[in-house]
């Protein structure tokens, strides 16, 4: 395995709330699979339970945050503000903590300095990343690179942009460079003054970097869970409030009556239910239904310095805000403003119908109106949710994958009545691959496809893997990952998706995706009968040659075929035979502790797809793990053996690969638990004993060159 004794984890953190709390507790659990020290540094006091779940602890009693009365003098203006029928709502930062964050981190990375570490991975407390694609996209990225970054705005970290900036609250770096580059701005003035605009942390650290070295790498990390800066201060966007995507707002009128703003959803993240909040404030203590899509203003009574506003979601203290201010102090940072111009405009019934993650309806109109809404599975008639609904306001069916949907709206008050079933020839329908699995895309594409010809749709698909796939569906529009998609009336993802208990999420699968083939993953989510569909790859292979490719290589050791002499022994039988033996996997000679077989050809590291393509189609038989260069062989019409024990024969294809398992031992592990991606070794019926992977240790080479005879016709 290899070793990590030179990484240190460095949270930055500030908890004034449990929910901050909660988070960072998170993520301290899932860091701590790594067994990687863990640095704590801020400048709140952190509870001691939390203190002893780390190695190490800083803590800034200094704080030096910039407060308002300091912005005229470096340029800062912090607002956010909502318009609403007739009241304008205006809420100010008090403080800018760019600059205790950069202290935070010069203290923390010249004490990682001191003990001697490498490399640093920075966090800030509320990020909870994807473990396996947190170790690919940073630490091991971090051994080729002396910066890390991630981009929350595609290209802004470029050097030829004017202004160029980086995600702050999650990268890694050398420490040499992170203590040149913290250690080169001195105070505050140099921090602030002479900078292009207001806000500086993301651009600082950028640009310090960039005087001592030019080896910055963008990581690939793709956020699909919006698990990464959970809780923005600047619009307490993503806020962590028990499930609720849900933003709370206080505010003050000329009367000096207390407000609370809530507004159901985040920017570009609408909330998945309606929410019901208890709210106390002194002796307002009522519970009030915050329906999707809605905004709304409460009137707690008058503002009192010294009492706090608490608000609950499922019992769960989600606000807790003090007081503390003298009331014109408060509504000079929290105003609510009364408009004298009200317009109405007279404008006929609307209804908005679509299939973006679910079913979608909306009723607009000027009246206020009742409606019963049904969203219906045609297949079998039952209806899936109903709900009564108000004007102004939208609905939508949790369910997520392809339904044949029968939407029906009955007026309540009213004789309105409209029937509207799925229908979607001719109309854009947008499909997302949340994996970068070059395997799974593999699988998924032809269902997209075959989707596309019995809906009769026109479909733009996002993958990873876009080079490999555009030219073999020219009907397909194929767009990069995180790409804005217009004019769209249907969105269905591709994955495999889990809820917060780790369990899977019906909401968007139909079945347990554990327990059926991989390619029907994509039929199920689309709705479609399920059959067994290869692929069209590109070919880029010329004639045959006496050639056998192998990948040996996985994302984690029970993927390995753990049979410390197989490998070697299958090569020397095909150099005996006379065969080139081409290795495929871009992992170097003992990577995480494996191997590479000897008298191989080893492709280059830097090799593209398509040359690894080319490879495998010239090749007579390609040999390997569950991993996507099976996948690649298998779509490709290539003669493939699969060795692999952790998952059922029945997950990879059954037609055109030789599988090899031994069901006589333990087996199968993949289909029966949720696997930890952050545990290497990951083996839950026998790690740490001697039957550990013991589904591959088994599968003996004599097995394997049996079917390599045969496949090859060697008498």
């Amino acid at each position: 395995m290899e070793n990590f004794d030179k990484d240190i984890f460095v949270i930055s953190c500030w908890l004034d709330n449990e929910s901050k709390e909660r988070d960072l507790i998170n993520l301290v659990n899932m860091l701590k699979s790594f067994e990687i020290p863990i640095l704590l540094a801020g400048a709140y006091p952190v509870k001691d339970e939390i203190q002893k779940m780390v190695d190490y602890y800083i803590f800034d009693k200094e704080n030096p945050i910039l407060t308002i009365d300091e912005f005229p003098k470096y340029n800062i203006d912090s607002v956010r503000w909502t318009q609403l029928e007739g009241i304008r709502i205006e809420n100010y930062c008090e403080y800018h903590h760019d600059y205790a964050v950069w202290m935070t981190m010069k203290n923390a990375f010249n004490f990682c300095k001191y003990l001697g570490k490498e490399y640093i991975h920075f966090f800030d407390y509320d990020n909870l990343p994807d473990p396996i694609q947190y170790r690919q996209a940073f630490i091991e990225n971090i051994r080729r690179s002396d910066f890390v970054i991630y981009e929350y705005d595609k290209n802004s970290s470029l050097i030829t942009n004017e202004n160029p900036y980086c995600a702050m609250f999650i990268f890694s770096i050398k420490t040499d460079i992170a203590v040149k580059a913290i250690n080169s701005i001195k105070n505050k003035n140099e921090f602030f003054e002479n900078k292009p605009d207001r806000w500086q942390l993301e651009k600082n650290l950028l640009n310090s970097v960039r005087k001592f070295t030019s080896n910055v790498c963008v990581s690939p990390y793709i956020a699909n869970n919006n698990e990464l800066n959970m809780q923005a201060k600047w619009s307490r966007n993503r806020a962590n409030r028990n499930g609720a995507k849900l933003q709370l707002y206080l505010a003050v009128d000329d009367s000096d009556d207390l407000y609370l703003h809530t507004i159901s959803g985040f920017y570009g993240l609408p909330a998945d239910n309606d929410y019901l909040i208890e709210i106390n404030y002194n002796d307002y203590k009522k519970f009030h239904l915050i329906q999707k899509e809605t905004m709304s203003v409460y009137n707690l009574g008058k503002y009192k310095k010294g009492s706090a506003v608490k608000v609950y979601y499922k019992g769960i203290e989600i606000l807790n805000e003090f007081l503390g201010h003298d009331v014109n102090k408060f509504k000079n940072l929290n105003k609510l403003i009364r408009s004298t111009n009200k317009e109405v405009i007279d404008k006929p019934p609307k209804i908005n119908i679509n299939f973006i993650d679910g079913p979608f309806v909306e009723i607009l109109h000027d009246e206020d109106k009742f409606y019963h809404i049904q969203f219906i599975n045609k297949r079998n008639n039952s209806i899936e949710f109903e709900l009564d609904l108000k004007n102004n306001n939208w609905a939508k069916c949790s369910k997520k994958y392809y339904i044949d949907w029968l939407i029906k709206i009955k007026g309540i008050d009213n004789d309105f009545y409209l029937e509207k079933s799925i229908d979607l020839k001719n109309l854009r329908v947008f499909i997302c691959f949340e994996s970068k699995s070059i395997g799974d895309t593999i699988a998924w594409i032809p269902y997209v496809e075959k989707f596309r010809i019995d809906k009769q749709c026109e479909i733009v698909c996002s993958t990873f893997h876009n080079n490999l796939l555009s030219g073999s569906y020219p009907s397909i529009q194929f767009v990069g990952p995180g790409t804005t998609v217009y004019n769209i009336h249907a969105l269905y993802r591709i994955g495999v998706f889990h809820n917060d208990n780790r369990e899977i999420d019906y909401t968007k699968h139909l079945t347990d995706p554990k327990r059926e083939p991989l390619t029907k993953i994509a039929s199920d989510i689309l709705g479609l009968e399920y059959e067994e569909i290869k692929p069209i790859l590109p070919q880029v292979g010329s004639k045959k040659k006496k050639i056998v490719s192998i990948g040996v290589h996985g994302t984690a050791q029970c993927k390995y075929w753990n049979n410390p002499t197989g490998w070697q022994e299958v090569v020397d039988y095909l150099n005996n035979k006379g065969y080139e033996v081409k290795l495929l996997s871009k992992e170097e000679d003992g990577y995480m502790g494996n191997k590479n077989p000897k008298n191989t050809t080893k492709m280059p590291l830097n090799s593209s797809i398509e040359e690894v393509l080319k490879i495998i189609q010239e090749s007579k038989l390609f040999i390997g793990v569950s991993s996507g260069l099976a996948w690649l062989a298998w779509g490709s019409r290539i003669e493939t053996i699969l060795i692999s024990g952790f998952t059922d024969d029945y997950t990879e294809p059954s037609g055109g690969i030789k599988r090899i398992i031994n069901k006589n031992v333990c087996n199968s592990c993949w289909n029966k638990y949720d696997f930890n991606p952050g545990d290497w070794n990951w083996c839950p019926d026998h790690k740490g004993t001697n039957r550990q992977f013991e589904c591959s240790k088994m599968i003996t080479s004599e097995q394997v060159i049996k079917e390599i005879k045969s496949a090859l016709k060697i008498k």
